[in-house]
């Protein structure tokens, strides 16, 4: 690769991403009751983990060191600010609506870095890969929208 380091601050850029998403929904999984809620939390909270984990790798295997952001700064995250008044507002379509708008930011994300810089094939596939995972759980809110419209399962 020619470009290491400009490689590695796209990596860190995607990790810094992920780590924020993890730690929101570690946050709602901590704060809703229902518990087809909290799997969902649980779920989408390990897919984050499993993402980190597969950035770090990449950025250690280029040379350069991950770069995680301090938990004060997820905390005070817009975000997440958002996401605990739904919780408490017990609006499960809202909550899911927001969830939603998180998982499409951080998939235009991915595409922005992939239509902006060529990586290795290796890593392009990767982040591919990623991204695709994002896209499939986006499909996952409209499922949980139906149940909870249908009143199925409630807060």
């Amino acid at each position: 690769m020619k470009k290491p380091k400009k490689t590695v601050a796209y990596l860190n850029e995607l990790l810094t991403l992920n780590f924020e998403s993890e730690k929101i929904f570690l946050q709602a999984l901590e704060r809703v009751n229902n518990s087809v809620l909290k799997n969902f939390f649980r779920v989408s909270g390990h897919e984050r983990n499993q993402i980190i984990r597969l950035l770090d790798s990449a950025i250690r295997q280029k040379g350069g060191v991950p770069s995680y952001p301090e938990d004060s700064f997820v905390a005070n995250h817009k975000l997440s600010s958002n996401i605990k008044k739904i919780i408490a507002s017990k609006n499960e379509q809202l909550l899911l609506t927001e969830i939603g708008r998180l998982k499409l930011a951080d998939i235009e994300k991915y595409q922005k870095i992939l239509n902006n810089y060529e990586f290795s094939e290796e890593i392009e596939s990767s982040i591919k890969s990623q991204k695709d995972m994002l896209v499939k759980s986006l499909y996952s809110i409209e499922v949980h929208k139906d149940l909870f419209a249908k009143n199925i399962v409630s807060f």
